[in-house]
């Protein structure tokens, strides 16, 4: 299977115990407005633009095929953005990224296990987090199961708003859930998140 992925960072230390891979899955249903990973919101890739990178070379103008990058301070019209990639594929600067990109789980496997050594070695593993990784949780058992057939330890990330049947099918294959309820309060967990809390209490519940 396959699934949308926007990062994977290595030798991380506060996921989980010891030295660990984070595997960022793209696609979130909660909108937090404190969110700390805003670009994991949106399932589908998109064009991220670092303002402070750009050195106004303009190569990015003259290659978007809709017109959707000027000169202006916003820079991207999100409207007329088809997310081709042809903006950062010549920007210089790095200041124009395609964020998020379809894997497999072996292509995942590919990076993760570069550092197989270090798992073993400090008690680590790979910590699967988001966006919401049970959004997709067709490709999150896939790469569980790959990961534990290579003895690697694994842990997610979750909100918990998902179905009960997705989360009770991953369960056995975790070594730690890392289970974030964002305010037991349900009105108030409304206003932050968008989504009632009502599913997350029942899935924590399980």
């Amino acid at each position: 299977s396959r699934g949308m992925v926007f990062d994977i960072e290595r030798f991380a230390v506060h996921d989980g115990p010891g030295i660990r891979s984070l595997v960022f899955f793209k696609g979130c249903p909660l909108k937090c407005w404190w969110c700390a990973n805003p670009e994991g919101q949106n399932p589908r890739p998109e064009i991220g633009y670092g303002r402070n990178n750009c050195v106004a070379c303009r190569r990015c103008v003259s290659v978007c095929p809709t017109g959707a990058i000027s000169d202006s301070r916003e820079r991207i019209d999100r409207q007329r953005c088809i997310v081709c990639g042809a903006c950062a594929s010549v920007c210089p600067s790095a200041a124009l990224t395609v964020i998020g990109r379809e894997l497999s789980v072996p292509e995942v496997m590919a990076t993760v296990r570069r550092d197989a050594a270090f798992y073993r070695r400090s008690g680590g593993g790979v910590t699967v987090s988001g966006g919401e990784p049970l959004m997709q949780s067709g490709f999150l058992m896939g790469l569980l199961m790959a990961l534990k057939a290579h003895h690697t330890t694994t842990a997610i990330e979750t909100s918990g708003f998902c179905g009960e049947a997705a989360l009770k099918r991953v369960l056995p294959w975790l070594d730690l859930l890392l289970y974030d309820i964002k305010h037991m309060d349900d009105s108030k967990h409304q206003e932050g998140t968008g989504v009632s809390n009502s599913t997350i209490l029942h899935n924590a519940r399980i």
